[in-house]
């Protein structure tokens, strides 16, 4: 549990949510278990937390079209992520995608971002990393996962759901973005490039493998509830065991 102070509030043109971002005058704090601020919150907000979580089908999700946090039970057919610079503008991954392409694509989809806000650095003419203009003072950069538009399927219905970086790494058994050439082991040539190409191949060649999805759903309907626009964003992922 953490305690962060002086945050900005914007409001998200793309989800219509509210976002909270640090600035330089934002502090954080991580909270020890007995910490008092700690047990007030737990007590306050995590016993409710399994009840609250609707665990729905996916066609029955989609008749409602009631926004918010559901838990359904899919299969993940496609990824797909866009890609900024280079020949490609969209890489697609799905069940029949080889394990040596997914391999070889690896490098593109990861990024070098602001550390703070996580946005993707262009570079200049000299091929120079700009920096983050509305993280100033802040020059520090990361490596990321690129975010991806999953394709997920169940009894005959698909919706596209938004991952993303943090859960991408996640999904990837939790493989920080700048670890692809690392080896594994020192006695081993297996990098972890290679772990996380097998993680992603199953995730999609497994045409039986059902996964639970943790869904934030955003419905814009009509005068006659039909939708307008729906958005799907993934908050968690678990296989079904």
């Amino acid at each position: 549990i953490w305690d962060f102070k002086y945050l900005l509030v914007q409001h998200s043109s793309v989800s219509g949510d509210l976002e909270l971002h640090t600035t330089p005058w934002s502090s954080h704090e991580c909270l020890f278990d007995d910490d008092k601020r700690a047990i007030e919150f737990k007590e306050k907000f995590q016993n409710n937390k399994t009840s609250l979580l609707l665990k729905t089908k996916l066609s029955a999700h989609l008749e409602e079209k009631c926004s918010g946090v559901v838990q359904v039970k899919a299969r993940i057919l496609e990824l797909k992520f866009t890609i900024s610079t280079g020949q490609y503008k969209q890489l697609v991954f799905s069940a029949d995608t080889s394990l040596e392409h997914v391999l070889a694509s690896l490098p593109m989809i990861t990024y070098l971002g602001c550390a703070k806000c996580g946005l993707e650095l262009q570079t200049d003419e000299n091929m120079i990393y700009k920096q983050c203009t509305r993280c100033l003072p802040y020059n520090k950069v990361k490596t990321f996962y690129r975010p991806a538009l999953m394709t997920v399927e169940d009894e005959g219905y698909e919706i596209c759901v938004h991952v993303v970086s943090e859960l991408m790494e996640k999904i990837f058994f939790n493989i920080p973005a700048d670890w692809l050439n690392r080896v594994v082991v020192p006695s081993s040539d297996v990098t972890y490039s290679t772990v996380i190409a097998d993680v992603c191949h199953l995730l999609l060649a497994d045409t039986e493998a059902s996964y639970w999805l943790e869904i934030k759903s955003h419905f814009v309907l009509d005068e006659n509830s039909y939708p307008l626009q729906k958005d799907f964003h993934l908050l968690n992922f678990h296989p079904v065991l």
